[in-house]
């Protein structure tokens, strides 16, 4: 009996003790559990609200949150060693791309062009490079083919291109100039080769006003509203458009003033005649077929030294350089206009200049044109073709500038007299008139 109390004691004993140990072990788990559920807590509020899934606060430690939660990092981490992968993997295709396109060799060069244009749908280039033969091979046929200053291309330049399209549009404006052969007029060509007027005829006329004048209405459209110039310059071609120019400016004179106001200019001002008399002193000169007018180039030089004056302490400001075109209707008095007018005496102008013909397709914020025929004949030479004429009127944005013999032009019979009439009334109606000789006063 004694004995077996004893051993029920040592029994006891050992019970006593592993539920103490057990007690111990709970103990620790629910400190850990506790510090788990603080850290948990902690990490959740941590991250950020676009990556958390909709919980209420009591569901936080709720099982199938929390393996929802631990499925969607799994997913995350997943994701994350893609993307690892992703970027070890073409980490040293992107260097070696790098390194192609730095140094290519001719293989790397015929690789990354035929790339390219296999990703390209939209091609530009010129017409006459449109017949180059590595072009015609790279490119048979294109679904739509647009050619734009069409009016410009000869007929060749624009069968060219005009072949390679399922659909063809021509964009252009048919009452400006037809091509040029060369930096001359089509007259002064003729007259230095000797050409007939029947030869010249067929160059006169481009191949797209007369395509677009014979057209049915359905395939043709004119677009009439324009978003370069003043409407006061607007007025002066509106003839050469049968009146039916609109302005779509909003706020013209803020978006087109020209900010050159002075003693003789006025913000007002966007269509100025600058009127030289007739006589031997403001008379034309020859040499060859062209002519030159040095009393007209001294008058603008006048002009670009008052721009300079009123734009110097906006350059200073930080204001770019204002953008003044100079244009004529003959090349040597071109050359002669660039003689004049050296950059390094106007630091604060861009200056730009050429032949009426061949700034076609241009424009400026201030365009200068320089007539340069006055002589006793009553002779405007080139000056009396109208789509010539409104080329020359119509490339300035803010204000156009015309220097020349005001009698000469507007005294000329017929057409020519007329078209030159309607731009000394729309320079009237807006008090543009200057006497050269306030230039240089």
């Amino acid at each position: 009996m004694q004995e077996t109390t004893e051993t029920y004691k040592n029994q006891l004993i050992e019970t006593q003790s592993q539920i103490q140990t057990i007690v111990e072990h709970l103990r620790q788990q629910l400190e850990y559990i506790s510090t788990e559920r603080i850290w948990w807590q902690s990490i959740w509020e941590a991250i950020p609200g676009r990556f958390k899934l909709e919980v209420y606060s009591t569901d936080l430690f709720n099982l199938d949150f929390l393996r929802t939660i631990k499925a969607k990092f799994e997913y995350w981490q997943q994701q994350l060693q893609n993307e690892e992968f992703y970027l070890n993997r073409y980490q040293h295709f992107v260097q070696d791309w790098i390194g192609k396109l730095r140094q290519p060799t001719q293989g790397d060069r015929t690789n990354l062009r035929r790339i390219y244009l296999d990703n390209a749908n939209v091609v530009g280039i010129t017409c006459v490079q449109a017949a180059n033969p590595d072009f015609s091979k790279e490119f048979k046929y294109f679904d739509v083919v647009i050619i734009d200053e069409v009016s410009k291309c000869t007929p060749p330049e624009l069968l060219i291109p005009a072949l390679k399209g399922k659909k063809l549009v021509m964009v252009g404006d048919h009452r400006q100039l037809p091509p040029m052969l060369d930096a001359k007029t089509l007259e002064e060509v003729s007259q230095e080769i000797g050409s007939t007027n029947t030869e010249l005829q067929l160059l006169q006329e481009s191949l797209f006003k007369i395509q677009f004048e014979s057209a049915n209405d359905n395939i043709k459209q004119m677009l009439n509203i324009q978003y370069r110039m003043h409407p006061i310059i607007m007025g002066a071609i509106n003839q050469f458009y049968d009146g039916k120019l609109e302005c779509g400016i909003l706020e013209p004179d803020t978006k087109r003033a020209h900010h050159l106001a002075g003693e003789i200019i006025k913000e007002s001002h966007h269509l100025i005649w600058v009127k030289t008399p007739g006589g031997d002193q403001f008379q034309e000169e020859t040499t060859g077929t062209s002519f030159f007018n040095i009393p007209e180039i001294n008058a603008i030089e006048c002009l670009c030294k008052q721009f300079e004056t009123t734009w110097a302490s906006r350059v200073a400001n930080g204001q770019p350089k204002k953008e003044i075109a100079v244009i004529t209707f003959y090349v040597a008095q071109l050359r002669k206009i660039d003689e004049r007018l050296q950059s390094k005496d106007f630091p604060s102008l861009q200056i730009t200049t050429g032949t009426v013909d061949r700034f076609q397709g241009m424009e400026r914020p201030v365009v200068i044109v320089s007539m340069v025929r006055n002589n006793s004949r009553g002779d405007v030479g080139f000056a009396k073709k109208p789509e010539r004429v409104n080329v020359a009127f119509s490339r300035a944005q803010e204000l156009l500038i015309i220097v020349g013999c005001h009698n000469l032009f507007t005294h000329q019979s017929g057409k020519v007299g007329s078209m030159y009439s309607e731009v000394s009334n729309i320079v009237r109606l807006h008090g543009g008139f200057v006497d050269v000789s306030r230039l240089f006063c």
